[in-house]
C-alpha cells in the first residue's frame, strides 16, 4: 500500500451527528458503486468524485475521512454529492481519502469493506478538450468541440456545427496544450482547415497538387512555428456481425509538415514512400524529432486484416524546416505480431504512449485495443495492463507534467466511449484509472455522445464563435503550396 503523509484538520461533523455504523464484518462485501473509485490515485485539484450505490440501494451513508477530518453523507437517490469546499480539504496533495460506505439492511447501516482514495502530489492540467459525437460516426448533425474544468464540473463549447450549417468537424489539435494555440477542420459546406493563433483566424484550403488530402491528423511542434499532418485516400465500412462494428483504413498515406507562417507544406522521400502507408505523426518535446506510422502498401480492402503499422522516428530540423536522413524503429509490427497507432511522447521526453491492436490504423473501433508505453531511456516495453479495459482503449493525452493521461475508453457499455484518468509515476508505471467526475454520477451512462480525442490544455479556449463562424461562411481561405 502506498503511504502518503497524513492530513490533520479539526473535523467537520461532530461524532454525535456521525449516523451508527457498526464496524465492517471481516468478510464484508465490497461497496458496488459507479464510477469505481475504490484504490484510485487522484490529482489534488480534481473535483469532488461524486458517486452513487450499484446494488438498487437507494438509502445508505459513506463516510469519508482524511486526519482529524470526517464528512458524512447521506445519500439521495443511492448517489453522493461531495460539496466542493469539503472535497478541497480532504484532498490534500500526498495525502489518502479513507471510504466507508454502508447500505440500510433490515433497519440498519451495514458497511461495506473500506477502501481508499490516495491523493498524488502531482497536479492535473485544469482543462480538457474533446469532440463529442455519436457513436457510429454515421451522423454529424449536431456535434461539436468542448471544453471541460477538470477542476469543477463546468462543460462549455469551444465551437459547434450549429453555426456552420451542421457540418462535420474534427481533428482539433493544441501547440504544447495552450488554449491560445489551436486548430481543427470542418468538412463539407465550409470546409477547410482553422488555425487560431495568438488571436488570429486562418482558414486554409490544405490540399495540394503534390499531396493526395487535405491535411489530417495534425500534431504542433513545440515551437508553434510547424504542425505535422498525415494526408491519407480513407475509407469505411460497417460490419454486420464482427464485434469491430466498424473499419476504418487507408488505401494510401503520407507524412508532410505545414509551416504556419509561409503557407507551405514539406515532406521526405521517406515519408512519402509509395511502397509504404505512414500516419498519425506527432513531435518529439524538443522539436527535433518526428515519430509517426508506418507499414507496407497493401492492396485494400482486401487485406485490411493483415496490415499492422510500426512506430518509426525520423529527425527533424526546425531552423532549415528538413528532415534527417535515417529511419529508426522503436516498435516493429513485424516481430510482435500486432499493430501500433497513435504515437505520444510524454512532455518530459522519458515515454511514448500508443495503441497497440491486432491490425489496422483505426485502433479506437478495435475492442482489442490497448494501452502501451515504451521507455525511451532504455528501450522498454510496458504491457500497462493495470489500466486496459475489456473493449478499446485509444485517443490518449499527456498531462503537462508527464504524470496523468487521458484518454477514451468504451470498458462501459462496449459503445459509447468515455474519458479515463490515470497516474504514470516516474517509473511508467500506471495506477489504477478512474473516470473522468461528474456532477451528476449518471451522466455518462445517460450520454449518447462518444468523447472523441481528448486533449490536455492549460486554461479555457476563448475565441470568438461568431468570428469564427464568419470566417468559416464567407472566407475563400488560404491555399497552401507544397514546398
Amino acid at each position: 500500500m502506498r503511504k502518503f503523509k497524513a492530513l490533520a484538520i479539526i473535523a467537520l461533523i461532530p461524532v454525535a451527528c456521525t449516523p451508527k455504523v457498526d464496524d465492517p464484518a471481516p468478510d464484508a462485501a465490497e461497496a458496488a458503486i459507479f464510477p469505481d473509485y475504490k484504490e484510485i490515485t487522484v490529482p489534488p485539484n480534481i473535483a469532488p468524485l461524486n458517486f452513487s450505490l450499484e446494488e438498487g440501494e437507494e438509502k445508505g451513508v459513506a463516510i469519508l475521512e482524511n486526519g482529524g477530518k470526517k464528512l458524512v453523507l447521506k445519500s439521495r437517490k443511492g448517489g453522493f454529492n461531495i460539496p466542493a469546499d469539503d472535497w478541497r480539504e480532504l484532498a490534500a496533495p500526498g495525502s489518502e481519502i479513507a471510504v466507508t460506505v454502508a447500505v440500510k439492511e433490515g433497519g440498519k447501516l451495514v458497511a461495506r469493506k473500506p477502501f481508499e482514495i490516495f491523493v498524488s502530489e502531482d497536479r492535473i492540467d485544469p482543462y480538457v478538450a474533446y469532440r463529442l459525437i455519436d457513436p457510429g460516426y454515421e451522423a454529424w448533425n449536431d456535434l461539436g468541440i468542448y471544453q471541460r474544468c477538470l477542476e469543477n464540473f463546468r462543460e462549455t463549447p469551444i465551437f459547434t456545427n450549429d453555426k456552420t450549417d451542421r457540418n462535420c468537424m474534427n481533428c482539433h489539435s493544441f501547440k504544447t496544450r495552450s488554449p491560445e494555440t489551436m486548430m481543427f477542420h470542418m468538412r463539407g459546406k465550409n470546409g477547410g482547415t482553422y488555425v487560431w493563433n495568438n488571436g488570429e483566424i486562418d482558414k486554409l484550403n490544405t490540399k495540394t497538387p503534390r499531396t493526395i488530402s487535405a491535411l489530417v491528423y495534425p500534431y504542433w511542434h513545440p515551437s508553434g512555428k510547424y504542425i505535422a499532418f498525415s494526408v491519407n485516400d480513407i475509407a469505411q465500412f460497417f460490419h454486420s456481425t464482427n464485434p469491430n462494428r466498424i473499419e476504418v483504413y487507408d488505401y494510401k498515406s503520407d507524412v508532410v509538415v505545414y509551416d504556419v507562417d509561409n503557407h507551405q507544406v514539406s515532406s521526405s522521400p521517406m515519408l512519402m514512400d509509395t511502397t509504404r502507408m505512414e500516419t498519425f505523426p506527432s513531435f518529439s518535446p524538443d522539436g527535433k524529432a518526428l515519430y509517426y506510422c508506418s507499414t507496407k502498401q497493401a492492396d485494400m480492402p482486401q487485406a485490411y486484416k493483415d496490415v499492422r503499422y510500426s512506430i518509426c522516428s525520423i529527425p527533424f530540423d526546425p531552423e532549415s524546416f528538413s528532415f534527417g536522413e535515417k529511419v529508426d524503429t522503436l516498435y516493429n509490427a513485424a516481430k510482435t505480431g500486432m499493430g501500433a497507432t497513435f504515437p505520444r511522447v510524454s512532455p518530459d521526453g522519458r515515454f511514448l504512449l500508443f495503441s497497440e491492436t491486432a491490425y489496422g490504423c483505426f485502433a479506437i473501433w478495435h475492442k482489442d485495443s490497448d494501452l502501451r508505453i515504451i521507455d525511451l531511456q532504455d528501450g522498454t516495453f510496458h504491457t500497462m495492463d493495470d489500466i486496459n479495459g475489456p473493449d478499446a482503449d485509444s485517443y490518449h493525452s499527456w498531462s503537462g507534467n508527464s504524470r496523468w493521461i487521458i484518454w477514451a475508453s468504451r470498458r462501459i457499455d462496449g459503445l459509447y466511449s468515455r474519458l479515463f484518468i490515470a497516474h504514470i509515476d516516474k517509473d511508467g508505471k500506471a495506477s489504477k484509472p478512474f473516470l473522468m467526475p461528474q456532477k451528476n454520477t449518471s451522466h455518462d451512462k445517460d450520454l449518447m455522445k462518444s468523447y472523441n480525442v481528448p486533449e490536455f490544455i492549460s486554461g479555457p479556449v476563448l475565441f470568438d464563435k461568431d468570428e469564427m463562424a464568419g470566417i468559416a461562411k464567407n472566407d475563400p481561405g488560404t491555399d497552401v503550396t507544397f514546398k
